[in-house]
């Protein structure tokens, strides 16, 4: 079991209890429990933190309900850290934003991990993200379930705040959160530094259940425990870090981008991911809905969206309707094992054009899988302080030293080839020919 609930009595106003097996036995405001004990956020229970992996990597089963009660977790931990190391007081209101922001961070995530903004783009909605949906499912957990944020006009506040620091809208934010209050934007959705609780949060609870299969050191969580608020030159608030710590920095989007390599986007879960699009595609133009509304436009509806999770799936393989029957069939292939084919991997891009035509079908395509190095996502413009407690003026010292004794520059970059058919001597064929170095682009 991921993490279990102390069901026993607390008197009004106490700490929740939960056991966690990240964190170990976390005690939450009394404010939490209301709100994880509704529809809305009980979905989060049937959405796995990593989509499809679990087909390759079977430990791989945790869920985004868990991963959200520990970013909370973690945003209450961060808010102690810095009031303790920049002796600020930071407001009630503030704290309950910024724990209710965390714990809500995804609540508006699509079945099937970051698959579904694809398959969602490929319909009529080109922008929407997971985050809008965030806010949107907020406000209807706070309006549906009768839960007030605070009294009067600080209720409206609360709920701006909370969908600000979700999405990081940096102009919403500037006129919510004053020069002084600034840092608590870097919290859970940092745009402009990109290190938040967040990433502390998946990045643990991914390798923990990665365990023994991608092995990466996880020291760099001690970083945060030295993060304090600091203020540039025109006196805004922002999350520093110790100068020392910029290796632990570099280390966490190395291991960000380990987990991408091996596991995000492992060669057989982009082309798992390919075939339910296909199939989720197949299914909605043959008729297929969720309450009378297309999948691909469920999270228009906040009262459709909170029934979409991952039995999605189930849901069409079980529908009577003789429409959905070759998708069924489509499906039963991920149960089968019989999945999309990888065939060739390259450096270069294949003329998928040419290929389909060589071998008379539309059945070949290529992803392109894309991997920033840590050494190029790590933030070269975050906040440092040195030894006395002052800000650093000049990064490029302190980044350059750390960044290069690291080998690994860029960003990997490779292209992969599959095949949809099931028939063997089609897969070999197209196998040896590109192998031979035939229709390279």
């Amino acid at each position: 079991m991921n993490c279990s609930l102390d069901t026993s009595y607390h008197p009004p106003g106490s700490a929740w209890t939960l056991h966690d097996a990240i964190h170990g036995t976390v005690h939450y405001p009394s404010y939490v429990q209301p709100i994880v004990d509704t529809p809305e956020f009980q979905r989060l229970r049937n959405l796995k933190q990593l989509g499809t992996s679990a087909k390759v990597f079977p430990c791989a089963t945790h869920t985004r309900f868990e991963h959200c009660l520990g970013v909370a977790h973690l945003a209450s931990t961060l808010l102690d850290t810095l009031e303790r190391n920049s002796r600020v007081q930071i407001s009630d209101i503030h704290r309950k934003c910024v724990t209710l922001a965390a714990l809500l961070h995804d609540i508006g995530h699509g079945p099937f991990s970051h698959m579904w903004e694809d398959f969602v783009h490929r319909g009529s909605d080109k922008t929407w993200t997971h985050e809008q949906s965030s806010c949107e499912m907020a406000r209807q957990l706070f309006a549906n379930n009768a839960i007030q944020l605070s009294q009067g006009y600080e209720h409206f506040y609360a709920e701006q705040l909370i969908c600000a620091l979700i999405t990081g809208n940096q102009e919403a934010l500037k006129t919510l959160l004053t020069p002084d209050t600034m840092f608590l934007a870097e919290i859970v959705h940092n745009k402009r530094y990109k290190l938040d609780v967040d990433k502390w949060d998946y990045l643990m609870r991914d390798l923990f259940y990665l365990r023994g299969v991608i092995d990466v050191d996880s020291e760099f969580v001690r970083l945060f425990e030295h993060a304090r608020v600091v203020r540039d030159r025109d006196g805004v608030t922002h999350i520093g870090y110790r100068a020392r710590d910029y290796r632990w920095i570099v280390q966490l989007f190395e291991a960000r981008a380990k987990l991408h390599m091996e596991c995000y986007q492992h060669p057989i879960i982009l082309g798992l991911e390919k075939l339910l699009i296909d199939a989720l595609t197949q299914a909605e133009e043959n008729g297929f809905r969720i309450k009378g509304t297309k999948i691909s436009e469920a999270h228009q509806s906040p009262l459709v969206y909170q029934y979409l999770d991952d039995s999605v799936i189930s849901l069409i393989e079980t529908n009577e309707s003789a429409k959905l029957q070759q998708v069924q069939q489509t499906l039963a292939r991920i149960r089968c094992r019989q999945l999309y084919s990888r065939i060739h991997a390259s450096s270069e891009p294949c003329d998928i054009d040419e290929l389909n035509k060589r071998f008379g079908t539309d059945e070949f395509f290529q992803i392109r899988k894309r991997i920033p190095y840590g050494s190029e996502m790590a933030p070269r413009n975050v906040p440092l302080y040195d030894e006395r407690g002052e800000l650093v003026e000049d990064n490029d010292t302190v980044v350059e030293g750390v960044l290069s004794a690291i080998p690994d520059k860029g960003h990997f970059e490779q292209y992969l080839v599959y095949c949809k058919s099931t028939k063997q001597d089609v897969v070999s064929s197209a196998r040896e020919y590109l192998e031979n170095g035939s229709v390279s682009r």
